[in-house]
């Protein structure tokens, strides 16, 4: 609908993000009664387009997340009813290996994104917004662009918050859970933030021109939009900047700037007849009764509950409680409350035992250098605690012939689980075949898994596995360690090294939740196996991980970087043999424990080439950017048409 610029409004335009102009009363910046009925009609048209347009991308959205529920669910069936359709195989060919090359490209790490497909579906969605930010409006009037941009503010805000969600109903629709769409979440509160911005600047302008601006700010209605942007600009700056500076602080002021900017959003837009308030209140609906949920967990499963804290070496911490909550499976992680460390936070971490609820959480700065610095001073102590959970998404390795699990340092808390799951489940007469990597950078952090370890040698199906260990650091510093003491079965190593207290990009990994008001509306860094590390960008393409790329991940992960330390280079020399002899001489481990650097996209060949065309194989690595770049990449190649089929699963530090 294109608008003659004479019919332009010069009254009751809004200079807040809300996007107005169309409201009926003048306390809200509407038009009055002195506008004459060729401009209330004006008016009245341009808000049933802007109406109209935002039904269109609300339209948009909806059916782009069900083309992902129909496609997560045809894969599903696909998947359910492979196996007894295995000998119609050679018929259905031609479609797997259409799906196949659409996945060999789509699963790719890509410069600015986790995959290629993360990239297209930002790109859909960058398009769609600025298709309905152009179209039908007369761009040749700045407050027509003002008001569209407004709608848009307003309609991406709904957006933001229901990806924000712990308890998103897209866990169930698309497995999708809710870290996995925080990077989603990021992009649509910038481009919120970005259409709330151009809304200010052309109103501003707009009334500037006309020498109406000091009216305007006796206007409540606009005040109440000032307000609202410099509340969300707070939201904002938060994410990003103060996240990489001190999480905790990032928080507070992301949840209080938001809260304030919804509420300061509602008396910008307070009239039903605008619309406006209506998806205000649905977005404040949605957080609150999420937040409702997890406090209800919290209490619920803080009854009677307690957790036994058992400090490990190199700045590691067990912690195990008495009850688990519903639904809780190895790989899974649970926010996790202990108010003897800190009353108004609650931290996610993975789960990687379900028989007693076991997690091992690395030190760095925070709440876990709290957590490690009480279990030090009260080793074996029984403390009040409580969980929210477990939340986490991933393929039923059950569902496969093979699967090959990868981990960088403390990534090992997700593959441990998994496996320990796995062979559980496993029956005798079973054939499949499990790879388990594991790349650490100390001999000590080897300690945090010994049971886990041992369960890998002992188990009836161990000789399904197949266990690959690398240790990047020279062994020389931990042969001190001849024997693993036992407090209460768990093993344990009073190795009592201060925890690193510098933290960088992701710091700590764990957003804080207060059970007095609910959690994070926040992009936590999300789903955090036990390591919160820094998230850094790969330097180099080169597959082979070094103990650089470990320290890096801070103990706990690996960080794609160009250079190793020399340390890794030493590690190096030598023969494998001697070095093997030496590690099972001095920590008694049964598996053959490797010095140096892997290289993982090798070692993912091996594991994946030789399978047969009719199996599946599914790869599950935990780990930052410099590990997943590794597996994505090289598990993307592996996907082809005349091979087996290959299904992807990546956890990550950090977002």
């Amino acid at each position: 609908m294109s608008h003659p610029s004479s019919h332009t409004p010069n009254s009751g335009e809004h200079t807040g993000p809300g996007g107005g102009g169309e409201a009926a009363a003048p306390s809200a910046g509407g038009h009055d009664s002195h506008e004459s009925p060729a401009l209330q009609a004006f008016f009245a048209a341009r808000l049933r387009q802007n109406e109209h347009m935002m039904k269109m991308f609300a339209a948009a959205l909806c059916g782009l997340i069900a083309l992902f529920v129909v496609f997560h669910w045809i894969r599903w069936l696909c998947v359910k009813t492979e196996r007894s359709l295995r000998s119609l195989a050679v018929a259905g060919r031609p479609l797997v290996a259409i799906e196949r090359f659409v996945r060999n490209f789509l699963v790719r790490k890509v410069p600015g994104f986790k995959s290629a497909g993360h990239a297209l579906l930002v790109t859909i969605y960058v398009v769609a917004n600025v298709a309905v930010g152009f179209t039908n409006v007369d761009a040749s009037s700045k407050a027509n662009l003002a008001s569209r941009f407004g709608w848009l503010a307003t309609s991406n805000l709904g957006l933001v918050i229901f990806l924000a969600l712990k308890n998103t109903p897209l866990a169930f629709l698309t497995a999708y859970s809710y870290e996995r769409l925080n990077c989603l979440h990021r992009i649509a509160g910038y481009t919120m933030f970005i259409w709330m911005v151009l809304h200010a600047a052309l109103y501003t302008t707009f009334f500037s021109d006309q020498g109406r601006m000091v009216s305007k700010f006796k206007d409540r209605a606009e005040i109440a939009a000032i307000v609202t942007g410099f509340s969300f600009l707070m939201v904002v700056f938060s994410a990003t900047i103060l996240r990489r500076i001190w999480y905790e602080l990032f928080y507070v002021v992301h949840i209080s700037s938001w809260i304030m900017g919804i509420v300061s959003l509602g008396f910008h837009q307070p009239h039903i007849a605008k619309k406006g308030i209506i998806v205000i209140l649905l977005a404040a609906s949605m957080w609150v009764l999420d937040r409702l949920i997890r406090i209800t967990r919290v209490l619920y499963y803080g009854l009677n509950n307690e957790a036994t804290l058992y400090p490990l070496p190199d700045g590691g911490t067990k912690v195990i409680f008495k009850k688990a909550p519903a639904r809780a499976a190895a790989g899974k992680h649970c926010f996790i409350w202990i108010p003897a460390v800190r009353k108004f936070e609650t931290h996610p971490f993975t789960i990687h035992k379900t028989d007693s609820l076991e997690f091992t959480i690395k030190a760095q700065n925070g709440f876990t250098r709290d957590l490690h610095q009480h279990a030090v001073a009260n080793p074996g102590i029984s403390v009040r605690a409580s969980l929210d959970g477990p939340y986490g998404t991933f393929p039923d390795p059950m569902d496969y012939d093979k699967i090959v699990l990868i981990a960088g340092g403390g990534g090992a808390t997700f593959t441990f689980g998994l496996v320990a799951n796995i062979l559980e489940r496993l029956h005798d007469e079973s054939h499949k075949k499990i790879t388990f990597i594991w790349a650490v950078k100390k001999h000590e952090n080897l300690a945090w898994f010994k049971e886990h370890l041992e369960t890998l040698k002992s188990h009836a199906h161990s000789p399904k596995v197949d266990v690959s260990i690398y240790v990047t650091r020279s062994p020389v510093a931990s042969q001190h360690h001849h024997h693993l003491p036992h407090i209460h079965g768990h093993s344990l190593l009073h190795h009592h090294t201060q925890p690193r207290t510098s933290e960088s990009s992701s710091a700590e990994s764990t957003p804080p939740l207060s059970p007095a008001s609910g959690g994070s509306g926040s992009p936590d860094t999300e789903k955090m196996p036990q390591l919160p590390l820094p998230t850094h960008h790969a330097q180099t393409h080169s597959s082979t991980l070094n103990e650089k790329d470990l320290e890096h991940g801070g103990d706990g992960g690996l960080a794609g970087v160009s250079h190793h330390s020399d340390a890794a280079d030493n590690s190096s020399t030598g023969t494998d043999s001697q070095h093997l002899h030496a590690h099972h001489q001095t920590h008694g481990y049964e598996h053959a424990i490797k010095p140096g650097r892997p290289d993982m996209a090798t070692l993912i060949r091996q594991a994946i080439i030789g399978t047969p065309s009719n199996q599946r194989v599914l790869v599950a690595a935990c780990g930052p950017d410099g590990l997943m770049r590794v597996v994505r990449d090289t598990t993307a190649r592996l996907i082809q048409g005349d091979g087996p089929g290959v299904e992807l699963h990546c956890e990550q530090f950090g977002w």
